[in-house]
């Protein structure tokens, strides 16, 4: 993976929350559990599957911020859990910060895959039903592609899990085509993420 080299790009970065556009981005896969269907959740902690720490942080707060325009409290594994592309966390790391902050879910990203090509395709998503299952299968793939330049294709998946159950609520793949920057694709897949939660009566109707 080629490394953000520069501050000035890390703070672009930052700012870059932008709304989805044309063709270029668009959930592929989603799963709801029918049972958690209007049930919204009220504090989750945000878990991004990636290697380069500065664009998991990012990816991470941009969904703490949907959560928070929503009224729903969140908070970034990035400020509580300490971990890099050589690292996989323990179970029982991530249940201690879940009991600390009192969290109720677990929101889990993690890169699926990626292609240089105008081709790219797979079978259907596995969906991984606890969410360590997830997390643990998930820490195989973790470098964020170079988004710039033309015919690159990548997808993400993210889970949304019950923290007392440890079981699945909601699951989706975000699948990108040629986004502009790395910023514009976080921003994509966030907004697509966050439109599934609140159509499917995750999130507070009157936040």
């Amino acid at each position: 993976m080629q490394k953000i080299e520069t501050t000035l790009f890390v703070a672009a970065l930052a700012f870059a929350i932008v709304a989805c556009s044309g063709s270029s981005a668009r959930m592929t896969q989603n799963h709801m559990e029918a049972s958690y269907v209007g049930k919204p959740v009220k504090d989750v902690l945000i878990l991004a599957i990636i290697d380069d720490q500065q664009i998991r942080a990012i990816l991470e707060k941009h969904f703490v911020d949907w959560f928070a325009v929503k009224g729903v409290d969140a908070i970034i594994s990035a400020d509580v859990l300490s971990m890099d592309a050589n690292t996989k966390l323990e179970k029982e790391a991530i249940i201690e910060v879940v009991d600390k902050y009192e969290n109720d879910s677990i929101l889990i990203t993690r890169l699926v895959g990626m292609s240089d090509t105008e081709v790219f395709s797979r079978g259907r998503p596995q969906f991984f039903y606890n969410y360590y299952g997830f997390y643990n299968y998930g820490t195989v793939y973790v470098t964020w592609p170079t988004v710039y330049g033309e015919k690159v294709q990548f997808s993400l998946e993210t889970g949304l899990y019950d923290v007392k159950t440890e079981s699945l609520i909601w699951s989706g793949e975000s699948r990108l085509k040629n986004p502009k920057t790395t910023g514009k694709a976080i921003g994509q897949v966030v907004e697509m993420v966050m439109k599934e939660l609140e159509k499917n009566g995750l999130l507070p109707k009157n936040p």
